[in-house]
């Protein structure tokens, strides 16, 4: 019997026409990443609408696959994987192959279903459909075993993949999450709080293909230190998608100072969004990032009106990108929990965008008002104030070893 191989299969790279390669390499690499602790890189290949996986352990080794199967349900990109055997393009040795992986399930219908790319392999797909189904039931009624043929609601199906050299045969099946590979589509610079929204922003960002830089902001002494250890670890979670991530923890509460002797108290909280967009772009030019991220939804809090985000907006130069602006609220609450920030974000914590703006912030701020006040300071001064006492730190997934990153992406 062959290798225990996971086939990966894809949807929208598969779409890109001439640029279809670069995807499918950087999709190679994302799942070199995310299992460099078990497999070599050279053992994930390129396959023509398919990547194969050669794992170093038996596919009976149940808790390996299981830890196999965990991590590339966190690799965008993948559409589904099937986890299984490669075996020669000999039809007995594809119904022994068959027969392997349907052992230690319990079942009582299956079906046969395959794929036959390599248009030279003597019988077509249905006739490899009722070779090897008809060799499944003798093989079960001689052992005892009562199975049938349901073509239409299987209770398990078994995958034969014939390609150009070798056959593929699964019946573990899996769904990935979709979307595209982190990496491909540039990068972008996130404004991340403890929140529930941000964290979800960021990660629709990835699934789109993007890379995330993450900024964080404090007004630390002057509120605790909570947020920024709970943002750490939103980023350790959110580093599963990416690998590996790069944090700035931004300390604004000198800059929000200047603000504060200078605005009234409803436009305060308007201008610290100014000022993290001002100081995020210096961050993004730095990183060669293409656009900053945020985790706003309309009408959700008083900076959020449609004319206090356009307010925000007017003194950016790179877009801004809002994945949750027409998202509510419980719909934001359902994805933490199923990528796990959920807990982190219930926690208590203090805002600095609350710091010194009272009880009843602008809801529809005039620009004229606001270019008004900032006649009164400097932004490039509150920026360099603020950088300049940032602390930059590289957060890893807890599988990955950081001294195979470069290794990898050379």
């Amino acid at each position: 019997m062959g290798s225990t191989v996971v086939i990966c299969h894809y949807h929208e790279v598969a779409l890109k026409q001439k640029n279809r390669e670069i995807f499918e390499k950087k999709l190679r690499t994302n799942i070199a990443f995310m299992l460099s602790d078990i497999v070599k890189q050279n053992m994930v290949m390129r396959g023509y609408g398919r990547l194969k996986i050669v794992l170093p352990f038996s596919y009976e080794d149940s808790e390996k696959v299981e830890v196999v199967k965990s991590r590339l349900r966190d690799v965008f990109g993948l559409t589904n994987f099937g986890i299984g055997v490669a075996t020669s393009l000999d039809l007995e040795k594809i119904c022994e192959a068959s027969l392997k992986v349907l052992r230690n399930k319990e079942f009582k219908t299956f079906s046969v279903k395959t794929k036959r790319q390599n248009k030279k392999f003597p019988l077509n797909s249905i006739q490899v459909n009722h070779e090897v189904g008809a060799f499944i039931l003798e093989k079960f009624k001689n052992e005892g075993h009562e199975v049938k043929v349901d073509l239409k609601n299987p209770e398990v199906t078994v995958h034969i993949e014939i390609v150009d050299k070798e056959a593929y045969v699964y019946a573990d099946r899996f769904k990935g999450p979709g979307g595209l590979p982190v990496g491909s589509s540039g990068k972008v610079v996130a404004l991340l709080s403890a929140g529930f929204d941000s964290p979800i922003a960021s990660y629709m960002m990835m699934k789109r293909g993007a890379r995330v830089i993450f900024v964080h902001y404090h007004s630390y002494p002057y509120t605790s230190y909570d947020s920024i250890e709970q943002v750490k670890q939103i980023v350790k979670i959110l580093s599963k998608y990416q690998f590996y991530s790069r944090l700035y923890i931004v300390p604004i509460a000198e800059a929000q100072r200047i603000i504060v002797l200078n605005a009234p108290v409803g436009l305060r909280t308007i201008l610290y969004r100014r000022l993290m967009v001002k100081i995020a772009e210096v961050i993004a030019e730095k990183e060669k990032a293409e656009a900053l991220v945020t985790g706003e939804s309309l009408g959700q809090v008083a900076s959020q009106t449609l004319r206090n985000i356009r307010v925000i907006n007017q003194i950016a130069s790179l877009p801004i990108l809002r994945p949750l602006i027409g998202v509510d609220k419980e719909e934001i609450i359902q994805k933490a929990r199923e990528i796990g920030t959920y807990e982190i974000s219930s926690q208590p914590y203090d805002d600095c965008c609350s710091f010194l703006t009272g009880r009843h912030p602008e809801t529809w701020a005039n620009f004229e008002e606001i270019f008004e006040v900032e006649k009164k300071f400097t932004w490039n001064e509150l920026v360099e104030m603020s950088l300049a006492k940032a602390e930059v730190e590289n957060i890893y997934a807890d599988f990955l070893d950081k001294n195979i990153v470069e290794k990898i992406e050379d």
